[in-house]
């Protein structure tokens, strides 16, 4: 049984996904057949199956639309494909994208990916940092020096 807050984030996914579809529905529209590549990340991971929905949204509303979802390494990996024009809709983390903007060479990005555009935020994003007990951290202080 899915609570109420899942129902909600549930619906809120959907509206999103929506807004997205309705967002590139007439350009989409305007050819015959056109592709829209959706790119994830791991078929295990959260992109995966939020790309999968979204291409079924695609397919199912927008007229002689042909989705594929394709599985990649995630954030880097799909900005750089995106830039390179090899996929239409990509999911990336806020931190990527602000990386791929600058042109970040140390995150993985050639140069500016100045062909990226914004559609939506689908969740809030939270990083827990984990040390064993035995590593002596216990602080982010401590992490300076670490491998």
């Amino acid at each position: 049984m899915i609570s109420l807050g899942k129902r909600a984030g549930a619906r809120q996914l959907a509206g999103l996904a929506m807004a997205a579809a309705i967002t590139i529905a007439a350009p989409v529209a305007a050819k015959a057949e056109q592709f829209v590549n959706v790119l994830t990340g791991g078929t295990s991971g959260v992109y995966y199956p939020l790309g999968v929905a979204l291409s079924k949204i695609y397919a199912d509303n927008i007229p002689d639309a042909r989705t594929s979802v394709q599985s990649t390494k995630a954030s880097v990996e799909n900005l750089n494909l995106l830039q390179a024009g090899r996929g239409e809709i990509g999911f990336a983390l806020g931190d990527s994208v602000g990386l791929a903007w600058a042109g970040d060479t140390e995150a993985g990005f050639k140069g500016k990916l100045d062909k990226l555009r914004a559609i939506a935020a689908i969740y809030p994003n939270y990083v827990q940092i984990v040390a064993s007990q035995e590593s002596g951290i216990k602080t982010l202080a401590d992490l300076k020096g670490k491998r």
